[in-house]
C-alpha cells in the first residue's frame, strides 16, 4: 500500500508540474506594451490604390499616423508583407493630437501584375496592432511594334554594313 501512495504522490506532482509549464507558456509577454499606458491612433488612407507603375521603377508611399489618444503613442514596428517593401519611422514618441508619418518605399524590380501589400503597424494602443493595404499593377516596358518605315530602314541599315564589310574584306584581300 505504501507504494500506491508514492505513486499517487508522484502523479500528482508530475501533473502539477505540467500543468504549471503549460500556464506559464499562456503567460503574456508583450514587453513592448508594458511600460507605456495604452492609448489610441489613426492611419490616414488605411486602403490605397495606386496607378500602374513600369516594372523596375519604386513607388513612395507616405502614410500619415495621428495620435487620438490622451497618452505618447510610441509605434514600435512597422512590418510590410513584402521584402519589395522598405519602411522607415520614427522611434520617438508622439504627443496626444500630433501626427508622425511613415515613410514606404515599393520596389517593383521582381514583380509584375497586380501587388496587394498589407503592412502591419505595432504600437502601444489597445489593439496593439493596425493594419494599412495598398495595391498597385505593376507593367512591363511595352513592346514596340515597329512600322514599315521603321523596318526598311533597319533593312537598309543591315545592307549598308554588310557591303562596308564586303569592301573591307576585299581590301584587305587586294593588299
Amino acid at each position: 500500500m505504501k507504494i500506491f501512495k508514492n505513486t499517487r504522490q508522484v502523479i500528482a506532482l508530475l501533473l502539477i508540474s505540467v500543468i504549471s509549464l503549460l500556464m506559464s507558456g499562456c503567460k503574456n509577454t508583450d514587453t513592448e506594451n508594458q511600460f507605456l499606458a495604452k492609448t489610441s491612433m489613426k492611419i490616414e488612407d488605411p486602403v490605397r490604390h495606386y496607378y500602374p507603375i513600369l516594372q523596375g521603377l519604386k513607388q513612395n508611399i507616405i502614410v500619415k499616423v495621428t495620435n487620438t489618444g490622451n497618452e505618447p503613442l510610441k509605434i514600435y514596428k512597422v512590418l510590410p508583407s513584402c521584402g519589395c517593401t522598405i519602411a522607415k519611422f520614427s522611434t520617438s514618441a508622439i504627443a496626444p493630437g500630433n501626427d508622425a508619418f511613415i515613410e514606404m518605399e515599393y520596389d517593383s524590380n521582381k514583380n509584375i501584375g497586380y501587388v496587394g501589400i498589407y503592412t502591419t503597424i505595432i504600437a502601444n494602443t489597445e489593439k496593439h496592432h493596425h493594419t494599412m493595404f495598398f495595391d498597385l499593377n505593376v507593367v512591363p516596358e511595352s513592346l514596340h511594334t515597329k512600322d514599315y518605315e521603321e523596318l526598311y530602314h533597319i533593312e537598309q541599315e543591315k545592307k549598308v554594313a554588310f557591303r562596308n564589310l564586303l569592301k573591307a574584306k576585299q581590301m584587305n584581300a587586294a593588299t
